[in-house]
């Protein structure tokens, strides 16, 4: 069985650890294992692909030359597009934060969090207190999206879903930044999900049935809100807060159900 561990060249740089670990998990279980990145894929169509890029059209791409892609091409469409994810909450009846598009109706505010649609760890998210500062964000992102600000700053925490089960959860915090993302330098301790918490995670795995995921959830005014599902989860703070090997637990499952 060939496999590849796919991803964006910019990221295998940043990753290569978790990289390594999947491919050399992946060859203990039999499968002849590479890692690929984007640019430069082989001809030849493998069996199985862990995708761990952002690209929906290269996922359904190997998907119709037969290719076996976890997660599949629909989680990366939806899970990578801030605005199709909250389109899937709409459509659940789960919570999210108000949001738009530049130009349309803002939601309450100000203040109001400026995201890239498609950005991801936190990078690309801005605050804007008022019309100015809110033009200016929008102005430095290709896809902005704007969106009101959830009751407690600084605050979040990320549900681990591997094969529709709860691996770990993990809440995030800041005393500096409004932002709690690990990679930015928030803490991690590991928590309870609530039951509100699981029950949105599981609209969203009866929807997108997807592998491995992240999914974030902010908190405000007594309540939990669905703030985005992440397709290409990090695992930093699992290896640092766990004893779990996410990378042979994601294979051990690809490995199973490639072999169904």
């Amino acid at each position: 069985m060939r496999c590849w561990i796919l991803y964006e060249r910019d990221d295998l740089s940043k990753n290569g650890f978790f990289a390594g670990r999947l491919r050399a998990c992946g060859e203990s279980l039999g499968m002849e294992t590479s890692v690929v990145t984007t640019d430069a894929m082989p001809d030849m169509t493998p069996d199985v692909v862990v995708s761990r890029q952002r690209d929906w059209g290269v996922s359904r791409s190997l998907e119709s030359e037969g290719a076996l892609v976890f997660n599949g091409s629909e989680v990366c469409r939806v899970c990578n597009d801030k605005l199709e994810t909250y389109r899937m909450a709409d459509s659940l009846g789960v919570p999210h934060l108000e949001c738009s598009l530049p130009g349309e109706g803002l939601p309450p505010g100000p203040p109001w969090v400026v995201k890239s649609r498609s950005g991801h760890g936190g990078g690309q998210v801005r605050m804007a207190h008022d019309s100015e500062e809110l033009a200016t964000a929008c102005a430095g992102m290709d896809d902005a999206l704007v969106q009101e600000v959830a009751g407690v700053l600084g605050r979040d925490m990320r549900a681990y879903v591997l094969d529709g089960r709860i691996l770990a959860c993990v809440m995030r915090s800041s005393d500096t930044d409004f932002r709690a993302n690990f990679s930015l330098g928030g803490r991690a301790e590991l928590c309870d999900p609530p039951e509100e918490c699981v029950g949105i995670i599981e609209e969203v795995v009866g929807r997108l049935a997807p592998t491995f995921v992240g999914v974030d959830f902010t908190f405000g005014d007594g309540r939990v809100y669905l703030n985005e599902v992440e397709d290409v989860v990090g695992t930093r703070m699992l290896y640092s807060l766990t004893d779990l090997d996410p990378a042979r637990l994601l294979m051990e499952c690809v490995h199973s159900k490639s072999s169904l």
